[in-house]
Parts: C-alpha cells; structure tokens; sequence
C-alpha cells in the first residue's frame, strides 16, 4: 500500500457551494489541478468564520492511493 504523504501549500479558495458543503480550492503555484474540497476538511478557528471565496488559504496537499486532495484548509491570517 502506498504511503499517504503531506505537504503545505499556499491557495485560493475560488468557489463556495451556495449551501457550504464543498468549494474548490487553487494552489497560488498552479501546478497541479484545482481541488474540491469537503466542509469537513475546513478547519475554522472559533473566533474566525470559514473561508469565502477569494480567500487566501492554508491548506495539507495529501497525496495518497485516490490521488491528490486538500485537507486542513484554513484561511490564511
């Protein structure tokens, strides 16, 4: 089995659903692919609301047997 490996990146959160549950995130680098992401791989800090659109964000490229995802994703202070 192929080891899950991690690695932090700068990005953009570009896209909102309108319901919350899933945006789409851009590395600032552009290498590699625009990544959907899941509300529950947002991180928000209590005194912070989630991302929006436009947001610069923080967030862990996993690499792992599925391909590449973002996990961890908070905006970035």
């Amino acid at each position: 089995m192929p080891e899950t490996t991690y690695t932090t990146v700068l990005g953009t959160l570009l896209w909102r659903a309108p319901d919350g549950e899933y945006g789409l995130v851009r590395p600032n680098d552009r290498e590699g692919l625009d990544l959907l992401v899941h509300r529950s791989d947002m991180v928000t800090d209590p005194q912070a609301a989630m991302p929006a659109e436009g947001d610069a964000v923080l967030y862990e490229l996993c690499t792992d047997a599925q391909g590449p995802r973002a996990r961890s994703v908070r905006r970035r202070t």
